[in-house]
């Protein structure tokens, strides 16, 4: 596998951004002999070009072994070109003075981003222009659909298909509804003087009355770009915020995915439903889609990984270090090696 950083502009051509290219070792090549290339839309937070999260010392490698796994380990005949890029204020993603450049980046910022990473491997010369995937990740899944709009209108080649992994048919309302459950449930498992503690300090009201203290700074006068909190300790990204809020993620689904989807959510996931991945009502979300195939592996988490046990929020930054060290799921990636054989090579 040949791994080589690459760049691009920003859609508001105010930086470039920075990522890698993974493509298979070279072979004899004719112009017949072009590689589908799978463009990876990572999730939320300040995530690098690895699935990593830099600020927070969290190696969650996930974008880098999707990319190994699709260029390298796949038959060579059918190997997948991925690009994957630092997000905006991440990595080398950088403009010089800017330290609060990641929290001013919106939602469709983030998805015009996308739009210029797709133009990149469109322009490729090793490319298959006509055979270009997106993988969505969490917060990338969600907003995918949106990205093959913009795509559209930018004049470049539909989306030939969208990978949406822990997040169709999800919003981040929705999804923030069902992590206060899940940090509910795993206050009331814990025993002893730490779950006295913990059931008098975090109860229902007081993660209510959190979140919408949130909303209103997100929301207030002049519409901010980002917000400080906690003595400037805290920042958070608010047009991010109410753009999301705005969103409206299963009209999109419905409008503007017209490729072949693959949408896979584990059970073991506690940060975004899955019951949008059974097999009715994914098709029924995606109604225009070329072809529609959803799983929901029994042991698969958040994370990419297969867990045993039960999984929690409580100790969520542990959990994403030890997962972090395990190789991604063998059959989430068996399953999108089989999409991938029958929809990009036709067996």
């Amino acid at each position: 596998m040949n791994v080589k950083e690459v760049s691009f502009p920003s859609a508001d051509g105010t930086l470039q951004m920075y990522g890698d290219l993974s493509l298979p070792e070279q072979q004899e090549q004719s112009s017949s002999d072009l590689l589908p290339a799978i463009v990876i839309v990572n999730g939320s937070g300040p995530i690098d070009r690895n699935g990593d999260i830099p600020q927070m010392k969290l190696k969650l490698n996930t974008s880098n072994q999707f990319a190994k796994h699709m260029a390298e380990e796949r038959p060579k005949d059918r190997a997948i070109a991925v690009l994957s890029y630092d997000k905006r204020g991440v990595g080398k993603s950088k403009k010089k003075g800017d330290k609060n450049l990641f929290y001013r980046t919106g939602m469709l910022d983030i998805v015009l981003d996308a739009v210029e990473a797709v133009r990149y491997v469109f322009a490729h010369p090793r490319i298959d222009k006509s055979k270009i995937v997106l993988m969505g990740h969490s917060e990338g899944a969600i907003i995918m659909p949106i990205i093959c709009r913009e795509v559209k209108k930018a004049g470049l080649t539909d989306i030939f298909g969208c990978i949406f992994y822990a997040g169709f048919g999800e919003t981040l309302e929705k999804a923030l509804e069902l992590q206060r459950e899940t940090i509910l449930a795993d206050v009331q498992m814990e025993k002893g003087v730490k779950g006295f503690i913990l059931r008098s300090a975090v109860t229902e009201d007081k993660l209510v009355k959190q979140y919408e203290s949130l909303m209103k700074k997100v929301h207030a006068e002049g519409d901010p770009d980002f917000i400080s909190m906690q003595c400037g300790l805290v920042k958070q990204p608010a047009k991010w915020w109410r753009e999301h809020m705005a969103y409206d993620v299963e009209g999109a689904l419905k409008e503007y995915i017209t490729c072949h989807c693959l949408a896979i959510t584990g059970q073991k996931d506690v940060q975004v439903h899955n019951e949008a991945c059974s097999p009715d009502k994914a098709a029924a979300m995606v109604p225009l889609a070329a072809s529609v195939e959803s799983h929901r592996p029994i042991n698969l988490t958040h994370s990419l990984r297969s867990s045993d046990g039960r999984e929690g929020l409580l100790n969520i930054k542990s959990n994403f270090v030890r997962m972090g060290k395990l190789p991604l799921d063998a059959e989430l990636l068996s399953i999108t090696d089989d999409w991938c054989d029958r929809r990009l090579f036709g067996l």
